[in-house]
């Protein structure tokens, strides 16, 4: 009888041993970094820096910031095979970066304003500012229509509500010159430049109590920030060209190196495409994720 409980046991322990290894091992593959291969480019962006996806219409809009000479940047359209469309479909910008779009609107920021314009025409509605703006940079909504918008210089966050009301939502060195910004229900994610000579991190911000948390160590200096899946993040740092998928836990694994100056990025996860906005290069590089 003792013979047969020993049997058993070593039998429990082995299956329990094949089973956490296989676990591990569906864990490990479903976290693979994908394999980031070139499809196309547009050229003849004059210093490209964000760019976004309309599902609806199909249409990019990239922000170039222009020769930064005042009234030189634009928003353009591009389709999904890199064609330009409209180089100058919102016109008269300044140094115009991160895009944000709800379903009629498209916001981007321009040095010291954040710029409200109509989604399919590209005329310009608003511009918004207050005193002691310096620097805007990324822009992010949250499913309610709350418009939020980093000064990267200032290391603040600054809210445009559903109401019309544009003042300062969060004032917080932690945010350590913020750049990316991403709402993922009630997260907001940070990309931040950062203050030290090695770059910046991931950061969270609770949006209810507006607490940071740390999620990664210093990985460069970051600027676009987006979901990858229901896992992790994409982002991009603009100094060394990398892109890195993040998790939760703040582990990352780099994915792609391209060259200095990689912008506010986009992904589009039905067509695993990753949009690079490269302002020095100005172009635009699209790359498949599988």
């Amino acid at each position: 009888m003792k013979h047969i409980i020993n049997a058993v046991v070593v039998l429990l322990i082995a299956s329990s041993c094949k089973y956490n290894n296989a676990v591990a091992q569906s864990t490990s593959e479903a976290l693979k970094p994908p394999i980031a291969t070139f499809i196309t480019e547009t050229l003849g962006l004059t210093h490209c820096e964000s760019a976004v996806y309309n599902a609806k219409n199909t249409i990019i809009y990239a922000s170039l910031i222009g020769k930064s000479e005042d009234g030189d940047g634009s928003i353009a359209t591009i389709n999904l095979e890199g064609k330009l469309i409209n180089a100058k479909f919102i016109s008269d910008l300044n140094d115009p970066k991160g895009i944000a779009i709800t379903e009629d609107r498209l916001y981007v920021s321009d040095i010291t304003e954040l710029v409200e314009a109509d989604l399919m025409t590209g005329q310009i509605i608003k511009k918004h500012s207050i005193e002691g703006i310096q620097f805007l940079n990324d822009v992010a909504i949250d499913s309610a229509g709350n418009v939020f918008v980093s000064d990267t210089r200032t290391s603040k966050i600054y809210q445009l509500d559903t109401k019309g009301n544009f003042s300062l939502w969060l004032a917080d060195e932690d945010l350590d010159n913020p750049n990316g910004l991403l709402v993922q229900n009630k997260t907001m994610y940070v990309a931040s430049w950062g203050s030290q000579p090695n770059g910046g991190r991931v950061s969270k911000i609770d949006m209810t109590t507006k607490s940071i948390d740390t999620v990664t160590t210093i990985i460069g200096n970051l600027d676009g920030i987006r979901p990858y899946d229901k896992d992790r993040l994409i982002i991009s740092d603009w100094r060394s060209g990398n892109i890195h998928l993040v998790d939760d836990k703040g582990n990352t694994q780099q994915i792609l190196q391209v060259g200095q100056s990689v912008g506010d990025i986009a992904y589009i996860p039905e067509k695993k495409l990753l949009l690079l906005p490269m302002n020095k290069q100005s172009r635009l590089l699209f790359y498949r994720l599988e």
